[in-house]
Parts: C-alpha cells; structure tokens; sequence
C-alpha cells in the first residue's frame, strides 16, 4: 500500500514516486523495470513497510517523471538517481530493480560503493555484449527506422484482425509499449553498439562489494535466466535465487511471493549492519 507520492525537480526533469514507511527506518529505493514504473512496486511496498522507508520512483523520463530530454544513456539515469537521493538526503540506502532498474542499481553501485548498504536484481539486463547483441534485434532494427516500424505494425494488426486474439493482443501490446515507453526505446534499441558496450557491467563486477541477491523466475526466457546466472557468478558476495512458476516480468506488478524473498535478504542485511554498528560503538 502506497502511503504518498511527491515530486521533485531536479536539473534534468522532475522525478515522481511513491512512498511508504516511516522515514526514520532503513531507506529502499525500488527501481522499475523496462516497460514499466513505479505502480510495479505496490505489492513489494505493502509487505516491506512495516519494516522499511520505501520510495519507487518512476525512472527519469518514464510514468510521471518527466525529462528535459529523453535519456540516452545508464549514467544519465545513474546520475539522476544520485541527486534525487542527495536532494532528499537519504543515503545510505537498500536499492532494489527489475530489468532495466537492476542494471541501474547494480551501475550506481559501483560508482557509489559507500552508498549503498545492499542490492536485489530480479532478472537483470545490461551483463555482456554476447547477451545484448542477441536481445531482440528485429526490434532495434525496426525502431532505427520508424516508417518500417509503422508499416510493419499496422500489417501486424491487419493480419490478426483474422485470426486469433492472442495474436491481436500482442500486436497491440507492441504498438503501445513504443508509444508509451520512448525512454526504453532510447536506452535499448536506438543507441550505437559502441554506446552501449561503453555501459555494460561485466568486466567492472569483480569490483562490486555491497551484499547482492539474485532473483530469477525459472519461467523466463533462457537468455534472460542465462544472463541472470552470468550476473551471479561474477560477483564474490553474492546470492542466486530461482522462483519457481512466477514470471516476474510478464505481471505489472512484482509478485508477493518476490516481494517476500526481498523482505528476507534485506532484513538479515540490516541486522548485520546494526550489529556492526553496535560493534563499533
């Protein structure tokens, strides 16, 4: 249950999110995936509540955020991120993503180790070239030409005007996804190869320090599964979860069961840094 959403404007547009929790406890920033925001996060905000301060924000140029331009690169959605949470005053924090937002938090992470007390990335994008360079590409070659898109749509919906809904309903789901998410658009499949591989993690992860849990739904893709596996075993200190029967990218919203085995990881995680602080102390 979302408790309150705000806004704030910050250089490159203004950022909205909804929150929950007191804020006198442990931060959790939710990072929503590719053709997502922030509604994605309500069940995950409704179970850990009670025990953190969690904010979902929609990414820089998605839902209600709006952007002076549309961003073109991780590290403009890293940045961004990096002063919503400065402006706010909310480090350290617990950073939580799916898809593109996992790629996100586990980017700011290494740029910000100090900054970040753990990470949960729930079927991650952004690993290698090999897996990038074979994700959809009729798709970014059909966007770097917006005529053929068009063409190729609109005989989409003329064919499965005969045939069978399912049909119909993914021909539409395609239309609406590049209308409503052009920031996606921008970031994935309108970018140089160059650009991106400038963005990828895979050779910075031997770098990565923070507590990180791996969340995957045995439902997905292969390359996707395949990918989140890669992602795991290049961090030293981290966790590798298979879910069973749960696609958590095919619902709007993360499942509970998901919701539940964040709740998990980021307790133990709290409790370890609340007894090395007493120990400090």
């Amino acid at each position: 249950m979302v408790d309150r959403t705000s806004r704030i404007k910050l250089s490159a547009g203004k950022i909205f999110w909804r929150e929950a929790g007191d804020d006198r406890l442990p931060v959790v920033i939710f990072l929503h995936g590719s053709w997502y925001d922030s509604t994605q996060w309500e069940n995950s905000i409704g179970i850990l509540s009670k025990n953190f301060h969690c904010l979902a924000i929609d990414l820089l140029g998605f839902g209600n955020s709006t952007a002076i331009q549309t961003p073109n690169s991780i590290e403009m959605e890293v940045d961004c991120l990096h002063e919503f949470l400065t402006a706010l005053k909310l480090h350290p924090v617990f950073l939580v993503g799916h898809s593109l937002g996992a790629w996100i938090a586990v980017s700011y992470t290494l740029k910000y180790p100090d900054l970040v007390r753990g990470v949960v990335a729930i079927s991650p994008e952004g690993f290698s070239w090999a897996d990038w360079n074979q994700y959809n590409q009729l798709t970014k070659w059909l966007l770097t030409y917006p005529c053929l898109l068009s063409l190729w749509l609109n005989g989409l919906k003329v064919i499965v005007s005969v045939s069978d809904g399912a049909y119909s309903l993914a021909s539409q789901a395609y239309w609406n996804y590049f209308n409503k998410f052009p920031t996606t658009c921008s970031l994935i499949f309108q970018r140089s190869s160059k650009e991106i591989r400038r963005e990828l993690v895979a050779e910075r992860l031997s770098q990565f320090r923070s507590p990180l849990l791996f969340l995957q739904s045995d439902s997905d893709l292969g390359s996707i599964v395949k990918q989140s596996q890669l992602y795991a075993q290049a961090v030293r200190n981290s966790e590798y979860k298979s879910i069973k029967d749960i696609d958590s990218t095919s619902s709007q919203k993360i499942s509970i069961q998901i919701a539940r085995k964040i709740l998990e990881f980021l307790d133990r995680i709290q409790t370890r840094v609340e007894r090395e602080e007493i120990e400090l102390w």
